[in-house]
Parts: C-alpha cells; sequence; structure tokens
C-alpha cells in the first residue's frame, strides 16, 4: 500500500500499487475527541481486472494503519467481489445507513423506452415554445439563475440543503457541465452532470414550478440523453434516487419514466477499532442529519 498526501488539506491518495494497481481512492481525514481519526472514501476506482483479494489487500492496508475509523461509500453498481473483499478486510455495513444504495441507469447507446407520460410532456414543452441549450461555459449569472430554481425545487420537494453560486462555480473547473430549458427567452429549469469516462452522473436539477407545469423538466432530460448518446457516452447514472411513501417518491417515478434500469450500488461501508465508536458514530450521525433536514 502507498499513501500519498495531497496538497489539500486532510487529502490523502491510496493506491495499492506503483505500477499496474488496481484500486486507488481519496480519503478525507478528520480527527475529533472522542470519534478520534476518522478516514472516509467517496468512491473508488477499481481496475477491469479488479478481484476481490485486491479489494481485501487494500482496505486491510488501510485498516493496518491504525485510524480509529473508516468509512466508505462506493457508487459503482453492486458487485458480490467487492463485498467479499471488503469484508473480509474487516469493513461491515453501518449501523446507521445515511445514503441510499439505489440508482437508476439509462443505457445511452441503446434505444431509449420512453413511457407514454414522459414523450406526452417532451411534446407538450415543444408546443409551448421551450428550447434547450447546452451552456459550454457557465458564469457567475448562470449559476445564480440555477440556485434560484434550486430554491423553488427545493420549496416544493421539502429538500434540507442549499446550494451557493460560488460553490456551483467551482464545480465547473472539473468534469461538470451544465444544461438549460427556455421558455420565452427565460431560463426555467437546468441541470448539472458529471462526466467520468464513459459515465455521467447527474448531480443537480434545478426546475420552477412553470418548467413542471409545461414538462420542460422531462424536455432538458431527453435532450441531455441525446447529448451524451452522440458524445459516444455509454451510460446514465441518475445518482440516489430512493422510492418512498413521501413527496420525494414523486421523482423516482418520474425518472423511472425514463425507461432506465434500477442498480443497487457497492454502497456504505465501515471499520472501527472500537464498537462504542461505531454506535457514537451512528448516533452522531443521525443527530446531524436530524438538525439539518428539520
Amino acid at each position: 500500500m502507498h499513501s500519498y498526501e495531497h496538497v489539500m488539506e486532510r487529502m490523502h491518495f491510496f493506491v495499492d500499487a506503483d505500477t499496474d494497481p488496481h484500486v486507488a481512492a481519496f480519503g478525507h481525514l478528520h480527527s475529533r475527541k472522542l470519534l478520534g481519526s476518522r478516514l472516509l472514501f467517496n468512491g473508488i476506482c477499481k481496475s477491469k481486472g479488479c478481484t476481490s483479494e485486491h479489494i481485501r489487500l487494500f482496505f486491510k492496508s488501510i485498516v493496518d494503519e491504525g485510524y480509529d475509523m473508516v468509512r466508505v461509500s462506493d457508487i459503482d453498481e453492486y458487485d458480490p467481489n467487492f463485498e467479499v473483499g471488503i469484508r473480509r478486510a474487516g469493513l461491515v455495513r453501518p449501523m446507521g445507513i445515511s445514503l441510499c444504495p439505489m440508482s437508476m441507469i439509462v443505457d445511452l447507446q441503446k434505444p431509449f423506452n420512453f413511457n407514454r407520460n414522459w414523450r406526452r410532456n417532451v411534446k407538450k414543452a415543444r408546443e409551448s415554445g421551450c428550447s434547450f441549450r447546452v451552456i459550454e461555459n457557465p458564469t457567475m449569472e448562470d449559476c445564480n439563475q440555477f440556485v434560484i430554481l434550486f430554491g423553488e425545487l427545493k420549496q416544493r420537494k421539502g429538500l434540507g440543503f442549499s446550494l451557493s453560486p460560488d460553490s456551483l462555480m467551482a464545480l465547473f473547473q472539473g468534469s461538470y457541465k451544465m444544461f438549460a430549458v427556455q421558455m420565452g427567452g427565460e431560463t426555467i429549469c437546468s441541470r448539472i452532470s458529471y462526466i467520468n469516462n464513459g459515465l455521467i452522473y447527474d448531480v443537480y436539477a434545478a426546475n420552477s414550478d412553470e418548467a413542471i407545469k409545461v414538462g420542460a423538466a422531462y424536455l432538458i432530460q431527453e435532450e441531455i440523453f441525446q447529448y451524451f448518446k452522440e458524445q459516444g457516452y455509454e451510460r446514465f447514472d441518475y445518482g440516489r434516487i430512493p422510492p418512498s411513501i413521501g413527496k420525494m417518491d414523486n421523482i423516482y417515478v418520474a425518472k423511472s419514466h425514463s425507461g432506465g434500469r434500477p442498480i443497487g450500488y457497492n454502497g456504505e461501508w465501515e471499520y472501527s477499532n472500537k464498537l462504542w465508536r461505531r454506535y457514537f458514530y451512528s448516533l452522531h450521525s443521525f443527530a446531524y442529519e436530524h438538525a439539518t433536514l428539520y
């Protein structure tokens, strides 16, 4: 195992070998009283030839470095070999799972299978004069507009977090792209996607009440699929969309109209050198999320 401290404070890069590596990841190191040192991984890079033994050796080496806790969240499609390897390294499912392990994939290079409601909304949007555009170089004004639209969506869905124009602008230093739909010269909905090799991840959506009314939220999604299809990308991942008995279920239903297939992620895993730390961290996480949402 080789660990390289990143120039960013508390970020560390881990790779299982300098040549011909099979597993690599950035870890964010935290340290607090009681909880001790916590190394958090959000996403793991794995080679095509990665086996359960490669996963085991990678995480076992990290555990052996002596962190009080190691937390992992992996958004690759569920692979039993990953679970075999990470369990054999000593990690288990956390006591409280905080991130939905479900998503939905649209295969961009296969014929689209939109349902009747989807097609009806797209037709309504076109007849209302909606037009799609790719925002190649987003400006602060574009980000401000996105935040305003997101505010309407947040209120409509009861979301517990906010966005800022500055944080959005920072995204576009990386592999992110913004899209918008306009009606009557005014932007009524917008989306941000993350590009990673042949995969596209849905990051943020911002739909005004008017966009929902005229079907523009469907139009922008269909145009994004077509855009990335023409660019040669393979899959679009909606990213953590849980069905539920509340308002959020409408999001799952709407996205299912795309004809996408539900998947499960490898999801969250945890190691702790003391059992009480697992209990305490679970309670701490629940209290934080409860305060944030309510």
